[in-house]
């Protein structure tokens, strides 16, 4: 059984639905225990303030009936108390104090009503005050004013028969036409309490409810409304951070610990946009350096290798690959600070994805590897064709390097509503999962011995995904079964 303390929403339920369900949750407990007291305060002798106004009406009505009761022959008793009740919206009947029924429907006592009946003497006077004498009539009276003494107190009574509510009322002491005074006893019966008017008054409590409800909105919405929004602000600028756009604004005025936290978002930014362009505009400029000391390398190599011994031959070549290696690295690097440090709005153009794919397959075409393609002439794209065919070079190269003799490599293309799908497939090893969202970072390898054998700089998909993206396009990779790696890159369809 889980511990209510440790609950928690599920993940996917928005910050705003939470609050107000926090809040809805407030409400309700306040309601709950607002019942619960109102439960509590509603005693059998109607002692609760809350039971004020019941209490007067039921005295006023006992009054009225007692005056009609004495002024009338007592066989127009039933059609008085129906009468009654008809107004009312409640049942009347009338007892003597030892349970016989004078009038009313015909309805058996119930017996949790019987035992609360005041059979010993004349009822109790109310706060301590004594009532008056008890008025003796013989017969009917006509024109009594005013009507017969204050009642006794009322006493409420929770039954299981279907008029679930019984309020009994000690009548003051009137007599019979044979002269005997009569002890008896008004019952007030309803099937419900809360709701019937005549006992609780429910449109006052309900109105006040419902203020309750208004005023704690206008409490939350404002303070629900100004969270969200500060927070949706903030997941933007750090969405774009995260895409490499530090050019961001977290537009909040707060002083508050989110006002704190919109400012350091901000700072992060720009330190993040100092650090990259840093690293961008070292990379280029070493790269840039080296070109000029490795041009210089492979001449001295050549001038080497003519003049050197047969036996120093395998040195000379052993050489020339570590130049070629440093010569490949300077040119991923020079390629990935371009594409990074390229600032002004790349011109997007109509281009053909299947002359695109045919351009980068001559490109990295090898001894050995099998290309099969599977792409519709008639497709177009909103690219800048130098960027995709760079971009489906690498990736063709990756395929290459790690696949070439395990299976054909396949490109293929297809349309998507207003998209067009390039995926490229090989039967390669594939990528373990754990990496398949970091291998678009820049030098990521998942060798980290980073030798020759096993691939370049971890640059090749770096440059694929900021070429791709500056496109307006996405890039992502996922393992096949039972081997082998997918490569999808997404564009827009260009318009006719």
């Amino acid at each position: 059984m889980q511990d209510s303390s440790n609950f928690t929403f599920p993940r996917h339920v928005p910050l705003s639905i939470r609050i107000l369900l926090v809040a809805a949750l407030n409400v309700g407990i306040l309601g709950a225990v607002f019942v619960v007291f109102l439960r509590a305060q509603l005693q059998p002798e109607f002692d609760s303030f809350l039971m004020a106004g019941a209490r007067t009406r039921i005295a006023s009505l006992t009054t009225l009936v007692t005056a009609d009761l004495v002024n009338a022959d007592p066989r127009q008793w039933n059609e008085i108390l129906q009468r009654y009740s008809d107004s009312y919206g409640l049942t009347l009947l009338l007892y003597r104090n030892t349970g016989e029924q004078l009038a009313g429907p015909p309805t058996l006592l119930p017996a949790e009503v019987d035992a609360r009946m005041p059979r010993f003497g004349p009822p109790p006077p109310p706060n301590g005050a004594p009532f008056p004498p008890p008025i003796m009539r013989k017969g009917p009276i006509l024109h009594l004013n005013p009507p017969p003494g204050p009642v006794g107190p009322p006493f409420l009574v929770l039954t299981s028969s279907k008029m679930k509510y019984w309020v009994g009322v000690r009548m003051p002491l009137i007599a019979t036409p044979e002269d005997e005074p009569l002890r008896s006893v008004l019952m007030l019966t309803s099937p419900a309490f809360f709701t019937n008017p005549f006992f609780f008054e429910i449109k006052p409590w309900l109105g006040m409810a419902a203020a309750a409800l208004i005023i704690s909105a206008l409490c939350w919405l404002p303070l629900v409304r100004g969270l969200t929004r500060s927070i949706a602000d903030m997941m933007h600028a750090t969405g774009r951070i995260s895409q490499g756009h530090f050019d961001v604004a977290v537009r909040t005025s707060r002083g508050d610990e989110l006002g704190c936290l919109a400012v350091s978002i901000e700072r992060m930014a720009a330190r993040l946009k100092i650090l990259t362009e840093g690293r961008k505009r070292f990379l280029g400029d070493v790269a840039h350096e080296l070109q000029s000391p490795i041009a210089r390398m492979r001449l001295a190599v050549e001038i080497l290798e003519r003049r050197a011994r047969q036996d120093t031959q395998a040195h000379i070549d052993d050489l020339k690959d570590d130049i070629e290696l440093m010569s490949q690295l300077t040119d991923e690097l020079l390629q990935f600070a371009r594409a990074e440090t390229t600032h002004e709005p790349i011109t997007l153009i109509r281009t053909n994805v299947a002359d695109a794919v045919q351009i980068a397959i001559q490109r990295e075409s090898a001894e050995g590897a099998d290309f099969r393609v599977a792409v519709d002439p008639s497709l177009y794209v909103q690219a800048n064709t130098e960027f995709l065919i760079r971009s489906l070079a690498n990736v063709l190269r990756n395929a290459v390097r790690y696949a070439a003799y395990r299976g054909p490599i396949r490109v293929s293309a297809i349309r998507k509503h207003d998209h067009v799908v390039i995926r490229v497939t090989d039967c390669g090893p594939g990528v373990p999962e754990h990496s398949l969202d970091k291998i678009f970072a820049p030098f990521y390898r998942i060798d980290d011995a980073r030798n020759r054998k096993t691939g370049g700089a971890g640059l090749g998909l770096a440059i694929v995904r900021t070429y791709i993206e500056a496109c307006g396009g996405t890039v992502e990779c996922r393992n096949r079964r039972p081997s082998g790696l997918e490569v999808l890159i997404q564009l827009r369809v260009a318009l006719t």
